[in-house]
């Protein structure tokens, strides 16, 4: 069937329902707009009766999707089911080229295509019959598709729906590689704050101004203790003059090298601890400057607290799901890191010395070291 003919009266949109999509499109982007939302006004405005947008890899596995239509349950009910890995359309769809748009009847004879008993099955499980579509290349090998479903009723689309919808094509694919690249990052930055948050190590982040604008766990615990290094009126200080003003003075030239862009001078300073344990070394650095929306505020320096006295006993769970130890193998190797020595660590334990030499067999069995140093030495390393 040629377009034009039975076919839905989306017509050509006007300049400002043209421009009303592309802000909605880039507002869904930014986060601004529900993507739901902004399908169901492309929709209303092509006069169709659902839509699509998907990310996939480049194996075609879809990682998100959206839909205007269907609910959520339903949707990945369908692309989990049998008639959707068995309707014959989806080869066709998948060899659009990305940078281009599709519609049924330029990729296959749709008559023909109708007739067969999986595709009105399809058709009828999911209440249309027809595509309009777009496919866009994303960063990070993926693809990107915004598609127009309608009925029999409402046909398939017309050379003006093409027209309008092919003129939609590069504003869909600027916005959704923006999202796509924003959602990435923020997902990046999820993890390394993660990871960053049960480093064994303390970590501070400074925003541009100097005041702190993230802090992990240890380095909280650290400020907190005031055992030479605490947070006093929004800034670090030491438990003596002259390393708090060794520690500023370095902050304020990783600040000033972060705003004028110079080559990162760094900087280490030894911090001594009033309780008389072993010192802290603090490493200051200028951070690379990045999108602030990430952290809400740019961090313009970084900290680095390394405790020289501090026993890092790992935890039990670890011990289990890394190594396999039992519960009482596991209170073992934390008490032998604790005093490295295994009588000790025994009573610590609340064991006896020959149950200790067993359990001690079993951990070098299972972690692949041969002596007591080297199992000490591997629980040690804060993993």
């Amino acid at each position: 069937m040629e377009p034009g003919v039975g076919v839905w009266a989306a017509g050509m949109l006007d300049r400002d329902q043209h421009n009303d999509l592309i802000a909605r499109v880039y507002a869904s982007a930014l986060g601004q707009a529900s993507w739901v939302d902004t399908m169901r006004c492309v929709s209303n405005a092509f006069h169709s009766s659902a839509s699509l947008c998907q990310i996939a890899d480049s194996s075609f596995r879809y990682v998100i999707q959206e839909n205007h239509g269907y609910s959520r349950d339903f949707a990945e009910w369908y692309y989990a089911s049998e008639a959707f890995a068995n309707d014959p359309r989806p080869p066709y769809f998948r060899s659009v080229r990305p940078g281009s748009i599709y519609y049924d009847h330029a990729l296959f004879d749709v008559d023909e295509m109708y007739r067969n008993p999986i595709v009105r099955e399809s058709c009828d499980i999911l209440g249309v019959s027809y595509q309009l579509g777009m496919v866009v290349p994303l960063p990070n090998q993926h693809l990107g598709t915004f598609t127009l479903l309608s009925t029999e009723e409402e046909g398939h689309a017309s050379h003006e729906a093409i027209e309008a919808f092919q003129r939609l094509l590069p504003h869909v694919e600027q916005a959704l590689s923006l999202g796509h690249t924003l959602q990435f990052g923020a997902a990046k930055e999820a993890v390394l704050l993660d990871a960053l948050a049960h480093k064994a190590d303390g970590v501070i982040m400074l925003a541009r101004g100097g005041a702190p604008t993230f802090m992990n766990d240890t380095a909280s615990r650290i400020l907190a203790s005031g055992d030479g290094l605490s947070l006093t009126a929004g800034a670090l200080r030491t438990a003596r003059a002259p390393e708090t003003r060794r520690l500023q003075n370095l902050i304020g030239a990783a600040l000033e090298t972060w705003l004028t862009d110079a080559k990162p001078p760094g900087g280490q300073i030894l911090i001594t601890r009033p309780s008389g344990r072993r010192p802290y070394v603090v490493r200051v650095m200028p951070a690379p400057p990045g999108p602030s929306y990430l952290l809400g505020s740019t961090a313009a320096c970084v900290l680095h607290i390394h405790d020289l006295g501090a026993v890092r006993v790992p935890a039990p769970d670890t011990l289990h799901s890394v190594f396999g130890l039992s519960e009482r193998e596991a209170d073992l190797a934390i008490e032998l890191v604790r005093c490295a020595n295994l009588q000790t660590a025994a009573a610590n334990a609340r064991m006896a010395l020959n149950t200790a030499r067993n359990h001690l067999q079993s951990i070098f069995r299972k972690t692949g070291v041969s002596s007591q140093a080297e199992a000490v030495q591997l629980f040690s390393t804060g993993f």
